[in-house]
Order: structure tokens, then sequence, then C-alpha cells
């Protein structure tokens, strides 16, 4: 009996050991997350940042003249330290082009990239173009990192980060708030009818007035106003017709009356 009791504290004991020995494994290694402005500002990672769009290669969307959205960034890290990092970049951050004739990027998914010591870590991430009628990036063309994005980019970013969005309706959602382009010059993008109604939406549920989505705001208002209107009418045809019928019952009983004299 005792021997029983004695193997099961053992194998207790030591699957205790062993979780033990693991937990505090996982704790040593679970890397300090960084914002990538400080790890560049602290010299812990040398950088290359480009877009990742290759005419070479096929790519199943393109968006006219090249890729605006999707993975359409491609990052490339070297480890300077001897501890394990994480890199963070944040959605709605902006990157600058080197070169100006190319279109500045939103970033709109939060990324962290795990480095370890020496290490070099190529990806690419989530982004869209802020500035339509510049040149969309390609592999060729390298970036710098920004701050964040103005308020109302940041907002439509961190909403398309949160609904799952890396399309060209929010694309074009973008550029109507960016470079406040009309429906027409989103055709050449690809926009239509329906993927219009899209971008109108992203737009309404953040409260961004555009060219293309006002107009259906100052619609709403004057069918708003017009049913106002008719309701007044009605309203005024029925108190006429009441004081028309206490005239006629007034004028009545006035005559009988007179009538009995």
């Amino acid at each position: 009996m005792k021997s029983k009791i004695n193997i099961r504290l053992k194998i207790f004991l030591t699957i205790f050991s062993v979780s033990f020995i693991f937990y505090s494994y996982s704790q040593d290694e679970r890397p300090i997350v960084l914002p990538i402005k400080e790890a560049i500002k602290k010299g812990l990672i040398e950088l290359k940042i480009t877009g990742a769009y290759d005419s070479q290669i096929y790519q199943e969307i393109v968006d006219l003249d090249g890729v605006h959205f999707g993975k359409c960034m491609a990052i490339v890290l070297k480890s300077n330290t001897d501890s394990m990092i994480s890199v963070k970049i944040e959605c709605g951050m902006e990157l600058i082009p080197f070169d100006s004739t190319f279109q500045t990027m939103i970033i709109t998914k939060t990324v962290e990239l795990p480095l370890y010591p020496s290490q070099i870590y190529a990806t690419r991430f989530y982004a869209m173009c802020g500035q339509i009628h510049d040149n969309a990036p390609y592999i060729e063309t390298t970036y710098r990192v920004g701050g964040l994005a103005n308020k109302n980019t940041v907002s439509l970013a961190r909403y398309f980060e949160k609904n799952l969005i890396q399309n060209m309706a929010a694309q074009h959602a973008l550029w109507a708030y960016t470079d406040n382009v009309t429906f027409q010059e989103l055709k050449k993008y690809g926009a239509d009818s329906l993927t219009i109604s899209i971008s109108n939406k992203i737009l309404d549920d953040l409260s961004i007035k555009t060219r293309i989505n006002s107009k259906k705001k100052s619609k709403k208002i004057l069918v708003d106003s017009s049913v106002k209107v008719e309701f007044f009418v009605f309203y005024l045809i029925g108190a006429m017709f009441l004081v028309i019928v206490f005239l006629m019952m007034f004028f009545y009983f006035r005559s009988r009356t007179i009538q009995k004299q």
C-alpha cells in the first residue's frame, strides 16, 4: 500500500517539476514588446521597408496600376540585441516614401513581429495608400516609419482592422477622405454602385463627410423636409375644415334662434 502511494507521489512530483520548468522557460522566453520607433531609436533593430508588389510575379489583385491595399508592404528586420524582442507596428501609423512621387501608406492592421537574437526576419503586412494621385508602392520603393496619421485617418484604419475589412471598398473610403475624390474618379480603380455603397457605409458609421457620401445625406434631409411639409399641409387643411364646420354650425343655430324670435 505504501509503495503504491510513494509511486503516485513520485509521479505527481515529476509532473509538477516538469510543468514548473516549462512554465519558467516560457516566462523567460516571453519577448519584450517594443513600438517600432522606440526599437529604431535604441538601435535594437535595422530595417528596410518597401512595397510588396512585383510586376514580374502574378498578383491575385491588381488595382489599376499596382496593389494599393491588402498585404501590399514588405519589411526586413535585423536584430542587433542578444535577447528576444517583439517589434510592434501600430494600426494608423504612416509610412513615408523617400521618393515623394509615391504614396504615403497607412498601416491598417497592428502587427507584432518576434525577433530572436541576431535574427533576420522578413514578412508582408497590411496597409493602404493615402494619396490617390501619387504612384503605388512596389518592391523598389523604400519607406521610413512615420507617426500616427490624423484623427479621421486613424479612425478609418482602426475601423478596417476591427471589422476585418482589407479590400477595395475600404481603400476607396480612405481615398474619399484623404483626397476628397468623387465616385467618377474611383471608377478608374474598380468602384461600382455596389462597392461605393460599402464605402459610404464605412464613412457614415464614422460620421466622416466626403464627396461620395454627402449627397446621400442631403437627399435624406430633403426627404425628411418634404415629409414635414406634407404633414403641415395635412394639418392645415384639417384645421380649415374644422373651422368651416364650426362656422356652418354657428350660423345654422343663429338662424334658428332668429326665426324663433
